[in-house]
């Protein structure tokens, strides 16, 4: 029922002479008038499609949206336009998908940026079902993470699943208007929250070399309470956990590594859920300790290995 007013229009339309793009711009050869409706029918939340009259006096567009009284929007509502300060300028004769946000006796406002941020959301939940990658566009940076566009909707990408190369970390604002592969972490159209990943499709495109057993090399990013943050050459990081050191009990591995430091680690496990990945260097052990107290000899002999390291209990 709420885009009942819209489909009439769309059957009004001569066959193969009109398209619904994916931001509900309607676009025809010779568009028919706007079909007549009851005022008395709309309720907010209603979709109908509206033709652009031109602006009113107070700066607002003018729409017919058919109920014989020209239907009014703001200029801020006039697209889905995210992390702008500017709005997208219509023009006398276009046909738009708006959404109803109030009706008072004869006036009616409407939306159409609503309108694509319903029907954006709509794309979005189809792409977080089907676990697609999407190509995000950066519009933001802040201290916790990057907003990035996808679908014309804001989306929020942490730090920590944003796999940078070390020489991008020193300068963060050349990242603004760059194209980033994402997978999603979570999507509420209700709470308008979207959360995605690149860290997730990084590791999904090198499964075969990230499989559990498998050696990487990278540097001490972190040392943080529960263990270190391993920086693979690429950008993506691992997390080595305090008990996975050394076959040896460690208490604190600040007194075992050093933030900086070059190591070699097993792939223990990798998570396709979030994209973290979990690190070990006591598997490469060949006694206990050997971590500890001889680890230029533990490296050497790493480097030698190919293939994959047999996982222990």
């Amino acid at each position: 029922m709420k885009h009942l007013l819209a489909n009439l229009f769309f059957a009004l339309l001569p066959p193969s002479r009109h398209t619904v793009n994916r931001h509900g711009v309607i676009r025809c050869s010779a568009p028919p008038p706007i079909p007549s409706v009851d005022v008395k029918a709309l309720t907010v939340g209603t979709i109908v499609a509206g033709r652009v009259l031109g602006v009113g006096e107070d700066g607002s567009y003018e729409l017919d949206i058919g109920t014989g009284s020209p239907a009014t929007m703001p200029r801020s509502e006039s697209a889905l336009l995210p992390n702008a300060t500017r709005y997208a300028d219509l023009s006398a004769g276009e046909v738009r998908e708006a959404l109803v946000v109030g009706v008072a006796g004869s006036q009616v406002n409407v939306s159409v940026a609503r309108a694509q941020r319903a029907l954006a959301w709509r794309r979005v939940e189809s792409l977080h079902r089907a676990d697609v990658s999407y190509n995000a566009t950066v519009i933001a940076l802040a201290d916790a993470g990057a907003t990035v566009e996808v679908e014309r909707l804001p989306g929020f990408v942490p730090w920590s699943h944003w796999q940078l190369p070390e020489a991008a970390w020193a300068d963060r604002k050349a990242l603004l208007g760059s194209r980033l592969p994402v997978k999603f972490l979570e999507v509420d159209a209700g709470r308008n929250r979207m959360v995605v990943s690149h860290r997730r499709h990084a590791v999904q495109q090198r499964l075969d070399e990230l499989s559990p057993g498998r050696l990487v090399s990278g540097r001490v990013a972190k040392l943080v309470p529960f263990g270190a943050v391993v920086r693979l050459a690429d950008g993506l990081e691992g997390l080595l956990h305090v008990s996975q050191v050394s076959r040896l009990y460690v208490q604190n591995v600040s007194e075992v590594l050093t933030r900086g430091e070059e190591l070699t680690c097993v792939v223990l496990k990798v998570d396709l859920a979030d994209g973290s990945l979990a690190l070990s260097t006591k598997m490469l052990e060949s006694r206990p300790g050997e971590m500890l107290d001889d680890r230029a000899a533990l490296l050497a002999r790493s480097s030698q290995i190919e293939g994959r390291v047999e996982l222990r209990q």
